[in-house]
């Protein structure tokens, strides 16, 4: 009796194709703009360099090894089947403060969008784009409409990091909209990286942060890299989802490696007032309808695998995780074909399709 073939398509909820034409020109550092590493016998110079003595750095410098988006989408999906689907997630660096780059978010939308139409004419629905919305964007809520309406994008994306709150009072009319046609929004939820705004606090930001945290320090309002964790903090998205209760949203990277191992390493005495991301975003989990994360770069440490498996063995938080992978950034770390093999492998096959397929599906549609 021949065995009856499975359709399973696996979905990577999170992926990044953008290459370094539209990182701001002082995206690396003010001592080395990203013109020079555009070179590329100094892309792969550097490349070697950063992945031995500066590994967060060496994602980025991948990207200056690849010349168009193309480049980086084929070799991602080369690492999975053919039948696999990819969201890759724009980044809007223009506000961030380290410089222009050459070609600006407009024009990374534009790209995006030219590739998404250049697969669909080759009959390959595989790719399904997030457009970036950062509340200093005028006319956000237009351009959100523009490319998920008319350009058929899959979701939007935000990013607190570079500069501002999530509960930002301009983006009520993008989280209105989304709520409306549940349209899927991705967020980077982990406490520091690369990522972030390069200005100084300002008095606004610094204030909100001493109001609503009540660890905040005010050493980590003289370094954007360390203030970033208020902008980035789950705890936000409570203020967010006050107003949006039915908002479809995914705190992407489940905090971190960093905060699963503090869940599974730093005792607290007072349990019920631990402080890890990881408890944090599996209460939010629990307690509202709407929200997911995404288990991206977070797992490629092995030794976190026993966890997410408890996660994926426990009722009403099985259904909020969803696979991704965070390419190309995991590739300072762990090759994407192993990651995705080794969390495959750690898991039985019903928990793999299920935050690869089923998670995933629910995740992604909309009513628009």
């Amino acid at each position: 009796m021949s065995e009856k073939k499975l359709n399973y398509v696996i979905h990577n909820i999170h992926c990044h194709v953008f290459t370094i034409k539209y990182l701001p020109k002082h995206y690396i550092g003010w001592y080395f703009p990203t013109t020079l590493a555009r070179k590329k016998w100094i892309a792969k110079l550097l490349f070697k360099l950063v992945r031995k003595y500066a590994p967060r750095m060496a994602g980025f410098i991948y990207s200056a090894l690849k010349k168009e988006q193309k480049n980086i989408f084929n070799e991602l999906k080369g690492y999975y089947p053919k039948s696999a689907k990819f969201c890759p997630l724009t980044v809007d660096f223009d506000f961030m403060g380290a410089g222009k780059s050459e070609c600006d978010y407009l024009k990374q939308l534009e790209d995006v969008s030219d590739l998404k139409s250049y697969y669909e004419k080759k009959g390959i629905d595989s790719f399904l784009p997030f457009v970036c919305a950062d509340p200093r964007r005028a006319n956000l809520l237009e351009l959100i409409k523009t490319y998920i309406e008319e350009h058929k994008f899959s979701g939007i994306k935000l990013y607190p990091a570079l500069g501002f709150f999530p509960d930002d009072e301009r983006l009520d009319s993008i989280y209105a909209y989304a709520e409306k046609y549940q349209i899927p929004i991705t967020t980077h939820c982990i406490p520091k990286n690369k990522n972030h705004f390069r200005y100084k606090p300002t008095k606004k930001m610094i204030e909100k942060a001493k109001n609503r945290f009540d660890f905040y320090n005010p050493k980590d309002s003289r370094k954007s890299y360390h203030f970033a964790k208020y902008l980035n903090h789950p705890d936000n998205y409570n203020f967010v989802l006050e107003k949006f209760p039915k908002l479809k949203i995914n705190l992407a990277h489940f905090g971190g490696n960093e905060e699963w191992n503090k869940y599974l390493d730093v005792y607290d005495e007072n349990f019920k007032k631990d402080r890890n991301w990881y408890s944090i975003i599996r209460k939010m989990l629990i307690k509202y309808e709407n929200v997911y994360t995404d288990i991206s770069f977070t797992v490629y440490d092995e030794a976190l695998y026993p966890l997410l498996r408890n996660v994926l063995k426990t009722p009403n938080t099985k259904e909020k995780v969803l696979f991704g992978s965070d390419f190309y950034m995991l590739q300072k770390d762990y090759s994407e074909r192993r990651f995705g093999i080794d969390v495959r492998g750690y898991l039985d096959d019903q928990d793999f399709w299920l935050i690869s397929e089923t998670n995933p599906k629910r995740f992604l549609s909309k009513t628009i």
